[in-house]
């Protein structure tokens, strides 16, 4: 079915508004955010000063993004995040397009409100990430996928096609979940099937192919290090099968995708069917299933895969983000036949929407807002980076060394944004492991000099073995900065004691390296050893 023009109804119109609304909005709380960039953003910036076709544990889209924003704007915190609300209103409005083409203007204006008001969303919306990136590809993608299942795509869309999902690919490696996919809907749905095996959806995965090619080529250049890091986030060498996980996931994307929506999504997809008028239409009741089922082969397999994750062994909230954009669009879908449900959608949205308000007032308010209802815990990785660094900007000048090191990647990162003008002293990773482990390892500090090192240690545990790799060990203070407090009362405090250190010279890392920086506890059991602890909070 071809819709007529976007502009021909009333609800469409109605959202392109709330999509443009939105927009303005989002862009000047960005400008105006009082908070510091946390360790991904700071990454992905420092990423973004060169252009690559991969980079240590992502591939190259959100840098390449960064750096234009900020050749553009500068490489202040707004300048890094300036593109997410974009990115979120390009996603929004494309499936404003697909929901209105599969399912009608109303459906489009559900999907349109779903998706931005989203807790994900409203989020993302205020920070750069690799999700954000990913969507306006992923979005644009389904909605061309969809016009070449209906056979209404001409050969400058099937191009777009392509190069969306190379593209999507060339953000996060989730785009996987979107070649899932395509083979489960060309397995389920015959005119799929024609549409993929035809000579536009053969030249259309031939483009995403090629599209796609120079990052893998790069990877197999540098020892495939964006694809080990994958492999090495899903940390299936830890304790396998936590099924007291599958809860926690659950909690956790009805925090992402909203109470209302993710509950009418299980129940739409599990036993909510056509009755009815809907069911007495016949062939319309077939196509709206037909509809839904197409759009269930992006969502289910992705929700399923990262549950199976978390039960394995864990699974970050967002790993299933990508269920979401195709999500928004089946409850588009779903409400027009679910009507009942309609009231509960609108009032999950209005809550949704007034916590955003609130929580996006605290945030962006001064800390003793959130200190007031118990949240400082909720900011502390946006909180702090440049006082912190500008204190140990002091020690540098002070203590004159030839390199400082520090024991915690986000403190890494912190120190490197945020010292990014005036340090000009290396800055170094310690190295836990023989090898480097991210980023922010991979600098060798034996290939420097390191005669007089300063190490900013963040963890007392690591303390123990990083004094073994070097001749001296010289106390010299330590530094902080106060993030509020804890729930239960106890403060929060970023500090990182620092020590002189001279002639580095890392042991072998042997399992007997290993167990040389642990004590046994009252009870018998090993526990690491520990130089200068923070006194533990009595408080709670």
């Amino acid at each position: 079915m071809a819709p007529n023009s976007l502009f021909s109804d009333t609800l469409s119109k109605l959202a392109i508004a709330i999509i443009a609304g939105l927009l303005a909005m989002r862009v000047l709380l960005v400008l105006w955010s009082p908070l510091e960039l946390y360790a991904d953003e700071a990454q992905y910036w420092r990423w973004g000063q060169s252009l690559e076709w991969g980079y240590y544990s992502k591939p190259p889209m959100i840098a390449w993004m960064i750096h234009v924003s900020t050749t553009l704007f500068g490489d202040s915190e707004a300048a890094i995040r300036i593109f997410a609300p974009l990115f979120h209103a390009v996603s929004a409005f494309v499936l404003l397009l697909l929901s209105r083409r599969m399912f009608g203007p109303m459906a489009g204006l559900f999907t349109t409100v779903a998706y931005l008001f989203m807790p994900g969303i409203v989020l993302s919306s205020g920070v750069i990430s690799t999700d954000g990136v990913l969507f306006p590809f992923w979005c644009t993608a389904l909605y061309l996928f969809w016009r070449l299942r209906e056979n209404d795509l001409g050969w400058l869309g099937v191009a777009a096609l392509g190069i969306a999902m190379g593209a999507g690919f060339l953000s996060k490696y989730a785009m996987l979940y979107f070649a899932i996919g395509i083979a489960l809907t060309s397995l389920i749905d015959r005119d799929t099937r024609a549409a993929v095996l035809s000579q536009k959806g053969v030249v259309a995965l031939l483009i995403a192919a090629a599209v796609f090619a120079p990052h893998m080529l790069w990877n197999a250049a540098n020892e495939f290090k964006t694809v080990s890091h994958t492999v090495d986030n899903a940390n299936l060498g830890g304790q396998l099968f936590n099924l007291e996980n599958f809860p926690k996931f659950l909690g956790d994307q009805l925090g992402v995708f909203g109470p209302v929506s993710f509950i009418a999504l299980l129940a739409g997809l599990t036993f909510v069917r056509p009755r009815g008028e809907l069911a007495d239409l016949g062939d319309a009741a077939h196509a709206q299933r037909t509809k839904e089922n197409w759009l269930a082969c992006f969502i289910v397999p992705v929700l399923l895969i990262i549950a199976f994750q978390a039960v394995l062994s864990r699974a970050h909230a967002n790993w299933a983000a990508t269920a979401y954009p195709a999500a928004s669009v089946w409850i588009g879908g779903f409400l027009i036949r679910a009507k009942g449900w309609r009231i509960a959608f609108w009032s999950g949205l209005a809550f949704q929407g007034a916590v955003g308000v609130l929580a996006t007032v605290v945030a962006l308010g001064p800390p003793s807002w959130t200190a007031a209802i118990g949240r400082d815990n909720d900011l502390k990785r946006v909180r702090g980076w440049n006082d912190l660094s500008r204190q140990l900007q002091s020690e540098i000048d002070r203590l004159q060394p030839t390199a400082i090191l520090v024991d915690e990647r986000e403190v890494w990162h912190g120190i490197d944004y945020y010292l990014k003008d005036t340090l000009e002293t290396p800055l170094i990773m310690w190295r836990y492991n023989p090898g480097p482990k991210s980023y922010a390892e991979g600098v060798d500090l034996a290939q420097l000099d390191h005669s007089r090192v300063l190490v900013a240690s963040y963890r007392s545990n690591l303390r123990p073995p990083i004094q073994a790799d070097f001749a001296t060990w010289q106390p010299e203070g330590a530094i902080s900065v106060d993030l509020g407090h804890r729930s239960n009362g106890c403060p929060i405090q970023r500090e990182l004691r620092l020590y002189l250190v001279s002639d580095y010279d890392p042991l072998p890392r042997t399992t007997e390296w290993t167990q040389a920086f642990k004590t046994e506890d009252e009870d018998g059991n090993l526990v690491d050893r520990h130089i200068d602890r923070p006194a533990p909070c009595t408080k709670g």
